[in-house]
This record gives structure tokens, sequence and C-alpha cells, in this order.
């Protein structure tokens, strides 16, 4: 392993929590939402929902052309409004909402859309791995609405609490080649692993994972250069460092040491953006501190989740627990 993927953070992280984090602790309430957004919401999770559960009905000889009317709806006039109006027309005072509306706006719905317009464009719905990546996004944007909205589906939110073990091979899987098209470009990413073993006990605590890994793919997304992203996951003790780098453009080197000086960890904090909200990250590091028994202030002071700008490529970093044999 490259020695700067050592250099990124503390080797000797402790974890503070006496049992397993199970991830729960942010979410809220579908009540907590305004009617509007309260049926915004409810559409969004059934249609995203739909698309896996279709898919389970017939993995065994998957027929992936009965998939093109949610393909369609992804890419309709009206999929794009009610995104784009979700949480606009109400004031929220609870950031706890506005967290989870950034999620949901967000999480693997812009890399659904993305694959949505390939597919239909290119009438790929005889590409297995193509389809088999869309059916996958919508599997994770559904778990992480799970997490996020705890009642907005009481029973399958319920079976996703029971002991259920991800390897890290789902991860592998899930970003390997994974590739990303918007505005005529391309990007790719790339997956380094030098683990094998578990790294989560149920589909909540993945749901959680995940909202911080789909929150820094975005974030990379959103502003790489060149057409690769790299995923680096490795040990660091009994703990899991992963590493997600990216080439930026000239004009964000500028922003990020003008505006954010050399610690680039405080990017973390909330509130420093360009062109966002900031709200994505914070959630990161909240949720990561969560997972090792700490505020998300310490996770980002003791170096459980940072970020390096070195030359013009930027590294976000953050750990999370491997699975012992006496977590479940």
């Amino acid at each position: 392993m490259d020695q700067r993927y050592f250099s990124l953070a503390p080797t000797n992280l402790p974890n503070k929590r006496l049992q397993r984090y199970d991830g729960k602790g942010f979410s809220v309430s579908i009540d907590d939402f305004t009617p509007q957004d309260r049926a915004t919401v409810t559409t969004i999770y059934q249609n995203i929902k739909a698309v896996y559960d279709l898919w389970l009905y017939m993995k065994e000889a998957p027929n992936y052309a009965i998939l093109e009317e949610s393909v369609q709806w992804l890419m309709s006039d009206a999929f794009v409004t009610i995104g784009k109006d979700l949480g606009t027309e109400a004031d929220y005072n609870s950031q706890d909402i506005k967290k989870v509306i950034h999620d949901v706006r967000g999480g693997a719905l812009m890399s659904m859309v993305s694959y949505a317009t390939r597919i239909a464009t290119l009438n790929l719905y005889h590409k297995v791995d193509v389809m088999r990546s869309f059916v996958f996004l919508a599997r994770d944007q559904a778990k992480m609405m799970r997490n996020a909205i705890y009642d907005i589906d009481v029973p399958t939110r319920t079976a996703d609490e029971r002991l259920r073990i991800h390897s890290i091979y789902d991860y592998i899987k899930k970003w390997g080649d994974f590739e990303y098209h918007h505005n005529q470009r391309i990007i790719k990413v790339n997956v380094q692993c030098l683990f094998e073993g578990n790294v989560t006990t149920c589909c909540l605590e993945a749901s959680a994972l995940d909202r911080v890994l789909y929150n820094l793919m975005n974030n990379a997304l959103r502003f790489a250069d060149g057409e690769m992203i790299t995923l680096t996951i490795f040990p660091v003790g009994d703990i899991l460092r992963w590493v997600i780098e990216n080439t930026v453009r000239p004009e964000a080197v500028e922003w990020l040491q003008t505006t954010v000086g050399e610690d680039m960890s405080s990017l973390f904090r909330g509130g420093i953006t360009d062109g966002g909200n900031g709200i994505g990250l914070s959630n990161c590091a909240e949720i990561v501190g969560a997972s090792f028994g700490i505020s998300a202030v310490e996770a980002i002071t003791s170096g459980y989740i940072t970020a390096k700008l070195i030359d013009r490529t930027f590294y976000a970093c953050f750990h999370w627990n491997i699975v012992r044999p006496d977590d479940h």
C-alpha cells in the first residue's frame, strides 16, 4: 500500500463503543415533513423500491425490459420537478429534516438518473452489467431512505435491523468499474481493496455506511477534473480505512486553498461549500462519529474522518469498524 494512504490519518484510532453501531440515530419521521414533501418522499421511495422488488421477483431469469417504465420515470419532467421542489416550499427549522432531505435528493438518485438516461438513450436493456448496476442503485437508495425516515416503510425497516452480514465484496462489486455519465463526460470508479472480510452486521448499518460513502462519492463526481475516481479500502488495525480520491480543477484548488485553508477536514464541520450547502459532509462526520461512539467534532479533530489536498488531488478519508466474531 502506498505510504500516502497511511499518512492521511492516524493509524491507532480506538473504538469507544461498547456495542457495535447498528445504523440508527440519524432519522426523522415521515410525519415531520409538510404534506407536499411527505407525498413527494413517498412517491420517490415507492418508485425506487419497486425497481429492486421487481428484480427480486425475476432475478433467476430477469427480463430487464420490464424495468423500462421505471427508467422512463427517472427521466421524466415529473420526477425532475418533484426532486427539485423537495424541501424548497417549507421553511424547516429542524436541521435533522434538512439533512434527511439532502440525503434523499442525493444518495444514489443522481447516479440512477445517469444510468437511466444512458439505458434509454442507447437502449441498453439487454446489457446485464448496466441493468444490474441500475437495480443495485435502487436497492441502496431505498435502504438509505428507510435509514433516514424510520417509518416510511416499517416492515422493511424492521427487516433491515435483523442480523445480516455484509462482506467487503458487496462494495467491490458495487463500485468496481462503476461509470457515471453526465454532460458528455464519463467518470469511472476504480477500486483497490486490500481487505477480505465483513464490514457490517445488518442492512441498517450498511445503509448508514452507504450514506457516508455516497455523499463522498457524489462530492467527488461533482468536482472531479479527470475521468477516474479511485476508492481505496484497507485495514488499519481493527478498522477499515476508506479513501476516495480525485483530481480537481485548478479553480477548485484555488477555492479550497483560499476558502478552506490548510485544514481540509474543516469541510466536514458544515457550512463551507462551493455551490452546495455543506450538509452532506457534516452528515458524514456525524455518522462516522456515531459508529465509533464519539461526537462529530471528535471524529474530525482526531482523524476518524478527514480530507487532504495534495497538489491537485483531493483525498476524502473515513473509517469504519471491521466486523469481529463477537459482533454477531
